[in-house]
């Protein structure tokens, strides 16, 4: 990850974390609700947004969303928000997946 990429994800992360939880507080933590916000946060860069899953396969439906946020060329902004928790990390890309963690091999 370019340290240029990686210091822009660092200082977007907090903004990422505070956006999200807010939207948890609402009991909006769809993708379809989650993504405009991400957004606005995220301009220029563009943003993934799914439904949870959950399993070894993770193909079982969970509550809630994992995102990704592309920064620069390297960085992403990922995790996840459920009506329990928020996961916010700054990390490279995933070969497989891009921004959004890959499920859990088995």
């Amino acid at each position: 990850m370019a340290r240029k990429d990686k210091g822009a994800a660092i200082a977007m992360a907090e903004d990422v974390k505070a956006a999200l939880k807010a939207q948890q507080q609402r009991g909006q933590i769809s993708p379809e609700q989650l993504l405009p916000v991400l957004e606005d946060i995220a301009v220029p860069w563009r943003v993934e947004v799914r439904n949870r899953t959950t399993g070894a396969s993770g193909t079982a439906s969970a509550e809630g969303s994992v995102f990704g946020v592309y920064v620069g060329e390297s960085a992403c902004v990922s995790g996840a928000v459920s009506s329990s928790r928020t996961w916010v990390d700054v990390n490279g890309h995933y070969p497989e997946t891009g921004c959004i963690e890959p499920t859990a091999a088995h």
